[in-house]
Formats: structure tokens, sequence, C-alpha cells
């Protein structure tokens, strides 16, 4: 007999109360039965942003005083997995991008005060190093209460094709200063770009990249960008130029592709694991900017992880892929009713259509 999808909200409503749930579904003492699952929520923050710190303490304070608890990623990880282990009636998780000072001066001490546990992504390059330090590391991840996994080495753009988007005038708007191999002399070409992990890595001629400084440079230097249509003297310059001459850019080649993902993903492992020190084993992940593909997933589990973050919303549930953990991105402007809302509204999304109700 086929049951409407009504019925089975109420069956599942009933199981809940009877269970005792208040808020979050009570957990399942066995995974088995998906019909019992119970969703597990993950906030993503990022330290560094103004307002943070105020904003930070009055989402602690809200989710104490409504009985949430926070988990450890192993502890999630198996859950997802179906394993048999014992959640708090409103488990979540609280990590931490990017791996800035912040997580030391402010994350560190609040979570300390509340009781909860999170964790930090770092960044392991050089250029993110010498702003954030490392010395930090080892003290908040022995202490349990905030453990550092990976973020990448150094969460960077690549160029991606031939395609001239602009030319480098001597400031950094947006993301360019992300960009790996940005040439910085003025008059510089920059190409279109994206992602790194995601994407093949184009090497332009470095002929028109010096053709063009050479023309800003005898047009007047730092002067030449302060001139009506700037931009149309050096689109000319690379138009004649490659209407002219046999072009000498590529793609790397898959050797390259390799190595340079491995640096981003393992290398930075590793140095995370030797800073940390006391047996550390990195086994997570946070995809910069959220992006991922099949592709670096696999390199990933190659590289001994048990599980990545994504930016994608929504809960997470038994039987989900462990590559593609769901979180909800916090920003310092939102409210304790801010909160509150994105927690119920996935609630209500939940009981709309719950495991159950397709049987």
């Amino acid at each position: 007999m086929i049951r409407s999808k009504k019925y089975w909200i109420i069956l599942c409503l009933i199981g809940l109360l009877c269970l005792g749930g208040e808020g979050v579904a009570a957990p399942s003492q066995s995974q088995s039965d998906p019909s019992l699952s119970k969703p597990v929520s993950v906030l993503l923050y990022h330290p560094w942003e103004e307002g943070f710190e105020v904003t930070f303490r009055d989402h602690l304070d809200w989710l104490k005083q409504n009985g949430y608890q926070t988990i450890p990623m192993e502890t999630l990880i198996d859950y997802l997995e179906g394993k048999e282990v014992s959640l708090p009636p409103n488990p979540i998780l609280l990590t931490f991008d990017d791996g800035t000072i912040e997580n030391y001066d402010i994350v560190y001490p609040i979570l300390k005060e509340f009781g909860y546990m999170g964790t930090a992504f770092v960044i392991t390059g050089p250029r993110f190093i010498r702003y954030s330090k490392k010395f930090w590391w080892k003290e908040v991840d022995r202490s349990g209460i905030l453990k550092i996994e990976n973020h990448s080495r150094t969460h960077s753009f690549i160029w991606i094709n031939p395609q001239i988007i602009d030319f480098y005038s001597g400031e950094d708007p947006g993301d360019y200063f992300l960009i790996k191999g940005m040439d910085r002399r003025l008059g510089a070409p920059i190409y279109k770009f994206n992602y790194e992990l995601i994407n093949e890595r184009y090497v332009p001629d470095r002929r028109i990249g010096n053709l063009c400084v050479n023309y800003v440079a005898q047009n007047g230097g730092k002067k030449f960008f302060k001139r009506e249509g700037w931009k149309d003297g050096l689109f000319q310059v690379v138009k004649d130029f490659r209407n002219t001459r046999r072009q000498m850019d590529s793609y790397e080649k898959e050797p390259q592709r390799e190595l340079r993902l491995k640096n981003e993903i393992y290398q930075s492992k590793r140095a995370i694991e030797q800073s940390v020190g006391h047996g550390k084993e990195v086994t997570f992940f946070a995809y910069p900017w959220g992006a991922y593909d099949e592709e670096l997933i696999l390199k990933l589990k190659k590289y001994g992880y048990r599980g990545a973050f994504t930016t994608d919303r929504g809960r997470n549930f038994p039987g989900d892929d462990l590559f593609k953990i769901k979180r909800f991105i916090i920003t310092s402007e939102m409210t304790v009713e801010d909160l509150s809302n994105v927690l119920k509204s996935e609630w209500r999304r939940y009981l709309a259509n719950p495991p159950c109700a397709n049987p």
C-alpha cells in the first residue's frame, strides 16, 4: 500500500517524540535505520573578519543556551560512515578557515571559556605564515580545544587560458594578490584565472609581458595609468604581437600538475604534522573557496585524508560522502537571530523531506 508523504512525516515525528529528542532529532543507537538518523550541522567562520570577536561570543552563548554541544571531527566521520556512535541531543561542529592569528588570539580562549572545541584549517605557505605565524599550532592542537587541519599550502588562483582580462597597474584589487606567479611589473598582463586545485595551469608567453611592461615604461610609467583608455594601447600591443609572432605559451604537463597538487595537499599536510609533532596526523582538508572535483578527491584519498569539507550549504547524514561534507558559512554580520534561522530553517527543511519520507 502506497503511503502519502504526510503519513511518513507524521510517523517520523512520532518516532522522534518517543526517543525524547528536543530541537534536533535524538540519536539512534543503531545507524542501520536511516529513518532515525540525526542531521549534524557544521559551521564555518573566518576569524579575520571585522567584528568577529563580538559576533562569535554571542553565537557561542546562544548555542550554549540552546543545548548545542560540539563533537570531534572523528566522531562526525564515524557517524557518517554508519558506525555506532553516541551523539549529544544537539551536535554541532565549529570550523575556522585560513588559519590567521585570530584563531589563537580570539577563537582559542573563547572556545576554552565556553567548554567547546573546534577545528582551524590553516594555510601553510611562507606568505601566510609571515603574518599568522605557526608557533600556536602545537599549543592549541595538543590542548584538544582547537585542532589543526589543512587548508592547502597557498590557497591560490592560477592562470587558466590566454585571455587577458587586465594589466597590472600597481594595485592589487580583489583577489589579484592570490594569483600564483603573478607578474607585478607595471603593465604586465593579467590572464584569466581560477581556482588552483581544480584547473590546469596556463603558462603565458613571457615576451608579451615584456612588451607590455616596456610600453608602459616608455609612456610615462605610473602616470600612464591615469590616461583615459590606457588599456586600449596595451591590448593593441598584445594583438599586434599575436598577429605577427608564433606563440610560445603552453599548458603544464601532467608531471608538473601532479607535483603542484602534491605540494598543495601533501607537503602542507606534512608541514603541519612536523610543526605540531607528538605523532600528529592531519586527516582532514577544507577546500579553498569550496572548490573541488572528483580528481582532487582521489588525490586527497591517495595522500591519507579521511574526509574533506566544502562550502556547500546543508546538514550531514549517515551515508553522505566523507569528502563532500557540507557547512554553513557564518559571517560576522550575522546576529544570533540569523544563526537561529540558519539552523531552524534547515531543521524545517529536514522535517519536510526526512529520509523516511521516501520509503
